[in-house]
């Protein structure tokens, strides 16, 4: 009797366990697996876990800051598709977070976000091709392309510059001082750094004519506008202004104070116009506002 006993148990134990390897098995994929795939929204929601992960390990929010693993995760987001993810990594590769840079696979994942309809990539990717680098030829034609696309998505930046393409014809449109005025007006007031370019470009059309009626007062308005906002170009005319007496009362003091201030702007320059750091690439907002969100769009007109 006890060794039947010990039988029965020796086949329960077996039988348990054929039981419990049929399960698995069941369960692995293989050539007769007819379940459905994870779905495109399934896709879309790991990305977006994963890019929210790859922030926290790169911020140390909530977690030991591991930029190697934010690295991985952020790869990971944007191979499943994230737009957000693809554009963190682009501007690792730029050399933006103080590591590696790589500006070939910079313009592949900036590429990947603006060609996924990301508007803050759109933008970059036109100012690239806007600029030109070691690994990316100088293509204006390109460059009005993605701008225009940044700008139907809302991007203000995006509508700043298209007013220095209607301005001065680039990319191979016709020159349209009236439609460049019409862009800088509509993103003049906009809460974004590029304002304070709009508001200078305003300050020289209505000094010149130039796509608006020629008008001092409005000139020297918008020109303190900018002055105030930080604009170094706006800042060294309101003191030559002021150093010369045009168009305000002449005031040697604040003449210096506002070169004084132009110096002490986003970078150093002489007095020379064409010595001056350009006012539209995407590093002066970069180095004003690396991290900010983008400010809601203003009403914008069409030119």
């Amino acid at each position: 009797m006890r060794t039947i006993h010990l039988i029965d148990r020796k086949t329960m134990c077996a039988a348990v366990m054929l039981a419990a390897f049929a399960s698995v098995t069941a369960a692995l994929p293989g050539k007769n697996d007819e379940r459905p795939a994870m779905t495109a929204k399934a896709r879309q929601a790991q990305a977006q876990q994963q890019f929210e992960l790859a922030n926290k390990y790169q911020s140390g929010e909530g977690v030991m800051m591991d930029r190697e693993r934010a690295l991985r995760l952020y790869t990971q987001a944007a191979q499943a598709g994230s737009a957000p993810a693809a554009y963190a990594l682009a501007r690792h590769y730029s050399g933006l977070t103080g590591q590696a840079v790589n500006l070939g696979r910079a313009h592949q994942y900036l590429r990947q976000a603006a060609q996924a309809g990301f508007a803050p990539a759109q933008t970059d990717l036109a100012f690239v091709y806007l600029n030109g680098n070691a690994e990316v030829a100088q293509d204006m034609v390109a460059s009005l392309r993605w701008f225009r696309a940044a700008a139907k998505s809302g991007n203000v930046r995006a509508w700043c510059q298209l007013g220095d393409f209607y301005k001065h014809g680039w990319g191979g449109i016709k020159p349209d001082a009236a439609a460049a005025v019409r862009l800088y007006r509509a993103t003049a007031n906009a809460d974004d750094p590029c304002a304070s370019k709009s508001q200078y470009e305003l300050y020289l059309a209505h000094l010149r004519g130039e796509g608006a009626r020629a008008d001092g007062k409005a000139a020297i308005d918008w020109l303190r506008r900018a002055a105030d906002a930080g604009n170094p170009r706006a800042q060294r005319a309101l003191g030559r202004a002021y150093e010369r007496g045009e168009g305000v009362s002449r005031d040697p003091a604040l003449a210096r104070v506002w070169l004084r201030k132009s110096r002490e702007g986003v970078a150093p320059h002489d007095d020379h116009e064409h010595d001056l750091p350009s006012f539209g690439g995407p590093g002066l907002f970069k180095r004003l506002a690396p991290f900010s969100p983008q400010a809601p769009s203003p009403k914008l007109i069409a030119p």
